[in-house]
């Protein structure tokens, strides 16, 4: 079976977008509550609002839109605003996105198919991008933006040795700058070194005083399992609204989670609140995670209508039930968010329980092995996926390859039962069973009834498709280990389940 719920304990960590993007969506700006003087980004509209008025170009259009949707000056700019919202424009889809939002489009539940996927890496693209960085850093050495944008891209192709290298560069010549350090950060917990992660945060000064800094630092803890040093000191912040709302947003997402695992609902439901008052796009999807872990936390639509939010129309297409939707906002949140295996997880385990779609899966799983090819857990979905197309023999030669006993704990059920599996659709159901019942009593499923329930659902899958006497009474178990759980993907499981004891013939108990 695919792997259990991906993001079972999401935590707000820093996205890492290119530079231009960051500084683009206002993130690096300063944190205060005060009013703000005119800043070069006004500046930068005025100059561009001039041009626009001299050139009514697409180009000019687009260069004045991007700046005055991160001013919030859109109303000034109208006749360029519905320019680029026009479908014809030739702009990128996401800033027609945004200029579509600005007059008032709303987007729509069903998106169209993409014409294409970011199932493989483009490689020859990132090898270009890495060069012309390369060039960049020749002529100018001392620029530690270009060095994390550098970083990003070696993180892409899986070459992490070379991304380490380089954010040390910036660290040396930035280290407390705002945007250097969330990107370490979050390169640090890429490559599973959280304590290292910690160390860059709790080095800098800025980190004590700086909301975006202090919500890394709680998030990047709880990944380490340490206690977060900020707690106290960003509660009094918050309350005493020393920052702006969209300075503080991830802070109080961050630590609303905290709250939450603690099992203070109630003030991580306040807490929740408070980030979405101004959010950025990772708040938002933090808020969407956590409204399906407690009660009487519901997201705004509006906020789910972020050009960038993908992650979280992702998380909400899954819970409503809309998985065609949900796997197509994963290929967004992909292209988005590039260094991040969560969306293949998403993608192949939405693809796997909800349509059983083997090409889907192995889609999404290759994606992620072309970066980390010894990523078990995707090694684990491309098994599912190639089981489900009937290439057997790839499947075993993949699951060769992976000692069960000595893969982390969490994924050793998904692989005894992927196992299982792949033993059921040989024909060899007694082996089958007994894989799949390893997985059902795993130390780690029976902490976790969702997991144990997913597990018996897929076995009752595959004993209905033999139709033996076992089936009815598997699915008997499935169901009893259902009851009340909130979990969408039961109903597709339970429909196949059905369907295929319906269609198969009855079997002899020993068949």
């Amino acid at each position: 079976m695919s792997v259990s719920q991906p993001d079972k304990q999401r935590r707000l960590l820093p996205r890492w977008q290119p530079s231009k993007r960051t500084i683009a969506a206002g993130e690096l700006r300063p944190a205060t509550n005060s009013a703000p003087a005119l800043t070069s980004d006004d500046e930068h509209f005025e100059q561009r609002k001039e041009e626009w008025e001299r050139v009514r170009s697409i180009d000019v259009a687009a260069e004045l839109v991007g700046s005055a949707i991160v001013l919030g000056r859109t109303h000034e700019v109208e006749a360029a605003v519905r320019l680029l919202a026009e479908p014809s424009s030739d702009v990128s889809a996401t800033l027609r996105e945004m200029a579509r939002l600005a007059v008032g489009a709303s987007i729509k539940s069903s998106p169209k198919r993409r014409l294409s996927r970011p199932g493989r890496l483009e490689r020859p693209v990132l090898y270009e991008q890495i060069s012309k960085t390369r060039q960049h850093l020749h002529q100018n050495p001392r620029d530690a933006y270009a060095y994390i944008d550098l970083a990003r891209l070696y993180t892409i192709l899986g070459q992490n040795e070379k991304a380490r290298h380089v954010i040390h560069a910036a660290l040396a010549i930035a280290p407390e700058d705002r945007f250097v350090l969330r990107a370490s950060a979050r390169y640090f917990v890429h490559v599973d070194e959280p304590e290292a992660a910690l160390r860059v945060l709790a080095r800098a000064r800025a980190t004590a005083q700086d909301p975006w800094l202090m919500a890394a630092e709680i998030a990047v803890s709880q990944v380490a399992q340490r206690a977060p040093r900020n707690v106290a000191r960003a509660q009094r912040a918050l309350q005493q609204g020393r920052w702006a709302p969209r300075s503080g947003s991830e802070l109080a997402g961050s630590l609303a989670t905290l709250m939450l695992k603690d099992g203070a609902d109630q003030q991580a439901r306040q807490l929740f609140r408070q980030s979405l008052v101004d959010p950025t796009e990772n708040a938002v999807a933090q808020a969407e995670w956590a409204s399906a872990e407690t009660s009487g936390l519901i997201v705004p639509e509006q906020f789910l209508r972020d050009p960038n939010g993908h992650e979280a129309r992702a998380l909400h297409d899954r819970v409503a039930g809309h998985w065609s939707d949900a796997i197509e906002r994963c290929w967004d949140w992909v292209e988005y968010e590039p260094t991040s295996t969560r969306p293949l997880l998403l993608g192949s385990y939405v693809a796997a329980v909800a349509h059983e779609d083997g090409n889907t899966i192995i889609e999404f799983a290759d994606r992620g092995l072309a970066a980390e090819p010894n990523n078990t857990i995707l090694q684990n979905n491309k098994a599912v996926g190639l089981a489900y197309l009937g290439q057997f023999e790839e499947a075993t030669a993949l699951l060769k390859k992976i000692i069960i006993e000595r893969s982390p704990t969490a994924a050793q059920p998904a692989l005894y039962a992927t196992t299982g599996l792949l033993f059921f659709r040989l024909g060899d159901l007694e082996n089958g069973r007994l894989l799949y019942e390893k997985a059902i009593t795993h130390p780690h499923s029976r902490k976790d009834r969702w997991l144990q329930a997913l597990a018996l659902w897929h076995l009752a899958i595959e004993e209905s498709r033999v139709g033996t006497p076992e089936a009815t009474s598997v699915i008997g178990r499935a169901e009893l280990a259902s009851k009340g759980l909130k979990v969408p993907e039961f109903g597709p499981l339970r429909a196949r389940a059905a369907a295929a004891l319906k269609r198969a013939p009855v079997k002899s108990a020993h068949s």
